[in-house]
């Protein structure tokens, strides 16, 4: 049981588009889990934002708990007079110099930092079948946005791996493939692979959908249908 907690500004960013009936809950189970451990009975959005910022609040309990023990021990000190050894002074000529990090090092420290995000199982399983592996903090954004909306985590699964399979099958070009977050959207671009009625869609070499893809394939007699249209304009002349 603690008297404080730590309430990040992303704890706050997550949350601060739900309903307000949501915000409170999401707001009362980071609160109660950080003071009293207590974690939410029910499973609603309140449910997700906990499983995604546990794993913070634990670290902070852990730190809170080792600092009321004393943290670390103090060192013993060293003498101060009659020394009988001499320490010996750094020298102004080093033998070797360290390098500041590359940009590119710079920026692969920073990927390593956004990756480590905190995701729900559920997105995981999600983004593990989705095609193209692009912003997925943006798209977990707009995955716990549709959740909020209604749908379901299966509907969002079974959409997705609707998705991929049309492009497999296609050989869809990445560059044509949607992003997590454009597929997730708000424009809802995913039903179209929900319902029973689905079927996937033909699409050219460029995953772009063919005009001709309602249509099945026939085999036509040319010198067939040129007599008949002759006979036909006939017909019309008489």
């Amino acid at each position: 049981m603690r008297d404080s907690v730590v309430f990040y500004r992303s704890f706050f960013e997550a949350i601060k588009d739900f309903p307000p009936d949501q915000f409170m809950a999401s707001v009362k189970a980071i609160m109660e889990y950080g003071l009293d451990e207590k974690e939410p009975e029910t499973a609603g959005i309140e449910k997700a934002i906990f499983l995604l910022v546990k794993p913070q609040i634990d670290a902070n309990n852990k730190r809170y708990q080792n600092g009321t023990k004393g943290g670390r021990p103090k060192s013993k000190e060293e003498p101060k007079y009659n020394q009988t050894v001499t320490k010996q002074k750094p020298t102004d000529n080093q033998t070797s110099t360290e390098t500041e990090p590359k940009e590119k090092d710079k920026e692969k420290v920073k990927d390593n930092v956004k990756d480590k995000k905190t995701y729900t199982c559920a997105f995981e399983t999600l983004w593990d079948a989705y095609p193209r592996k692009k912003e997925k903090a943006m798209a977990y954004k707009q995955y716990l946005a549709r959740l909020n909306n209604g749908f379901s985590e299966d509907e969002l699964m079974t959409a997705v791996k609707r998705y991929a399979e049309e492009c497999k099958k296609n050989n869809t070009e990445l560059r044509y493939i949607k992003q997590g977050a454009t597929f997730l959207g708000p424009s809802t671009p995913f039903v179209d692979y929900l319902g029973d009625d689905y079927k996937p869609e033909n699409l050219g070499a460029k995953g772009k959908a063919s005009k001709f893809s309602n249509f099945q394939g026939r085999k036509y007699d040319i010198d067939s249908l040129e007599s008949g249209l002759l006979r036909a304009n006939a017909v019309r002349r008489t």
